[in-house]
């Protein structure tokens, strides 16, 4: 076999074999994959700026006065401590849409544009709806007033998970245009319920409950957002159709592969794996397309 064909057969079984492998690890927080533990790792120090490991202090995250944020550690949360022995343990007590931020002007966002975070969101009163959470950027809308009146620059679409159960949550803000990138100085990580809108002129939902946030990183690499998704859609999946049972493949060509992911109530998914280039990677499942790999920008 040509070493050029033996590498993308490789790569793509790596892919394929992750996806199957993020159903039972994405219940339980973490991302089970052969492909992303080598390529993650392999990942260097420059590539990967940890903006909240909160092993010694709550690297700068901060709220308002009706959100209380403090250290927990793995003793008392194995579940949703991540990495290390400590996270953060963000509690609203009855605002209305809860947020976190922090100042990111060391932060250079055209090279770093990828952001994960895990997550686990408690049971909280008066909904059983699933949680939403958005990444934010925001500027000052006077640089002499300081951090006093802030706009929105930009914000990711919603990241969906369940209460009680751990998640990781993602952006990739890489198709932002680089003059809004470049405008964003602080990020904003913010949740709400999806049964409720907090735009609502009955009144808002008053949110009491918390949220653990660990491992919170921007990276020069799709990779970390790549497993995330691909770990939201198999959650997703198993939820609505059982256990993962097995993987049909029903073409191979020069590039990659199509067939279906089937579950076990019979329902078979579509997707497509195809190489686009040298270490440049493409799953597409059903109409959902998820990047691995590098030369995407």
């Amino acid at each position: 076999m040509p070493q050029k064909e033996s590498l993308l057969r490789l790569s793509r079984r790596g892919v394929l074999s992750s996806f199957a492998g993020t159903g039972v690890a994405a219940i339980f927080g973490g991302v089970a994959s052969d492909y992303t533990a080598t390529n993650v790792a392999a990942t260097n120090q420059i590539d990967d700026i940890v903006l909240g490991s909160f092993e010694s202090t709550l690297d700068k995250w901060q709220s308002d006065d009706e959100v209380s944020l403090s250290r927990v550690t793995r003793h008392d949360r194995p579940l949703a401590v991540s990495e290390g022995e400590y996270a953060l343990d963000v509690t609203s007590d009855s605002t209305s849409t809860p947020t976190i931020s922090r100042p990111i002007t060391e932060l250079n966002l055209a090279t770093h544009p990828y952001f994960v975070a895990d997550v686990v969101p408690s049971q909280i009163d008066g909904t059983n709806a699933p949680i939403d959470f958005r990444f934010r950027l925001y500027r000052p809308k006077n640089v002499l007033d300081g951090w006093s009146t802030q706009e929105l620059v930009v914000e990711s679409e919603p990241v969906t998970v369940p209460q009680a159960v751990p998640g990781r949550i993602y952006w990739d803000a890489s198709d932002i245009k680089p003059e809004l990138l470049e405008m964003g100085s602080h990020l904003e990580i913010g949740w709400y319920p999806t049964d409720r809108d907090p735009d609502s002129p009955d009144g808002a939902f008053e949110y009491r409950g918390g949220v653990v946030f660990d491992a919170i990183h921007a990276t020069a690499s799709v990779d970390p957002v790549g497993s995330a998704r691909l770990s939201t859609m198999m959650r997703d999946l198993q939820f609505d159709h059982g256990t993962y049972v097995r993987t049909e493949v029903e073409d191979e060509f020069d590039t990659g592969e199509t067939g279906t992911f089937v579950f076990d109530d019979g329902t078979a998914v579509p997707y497509r794996f195809e190489a686009l280039a040298a270490e440049r990677f493409l799953l597409t499942v059903a109409e959902t397309e998820i990047k691995f790999g590098g030369g995407w920008d």
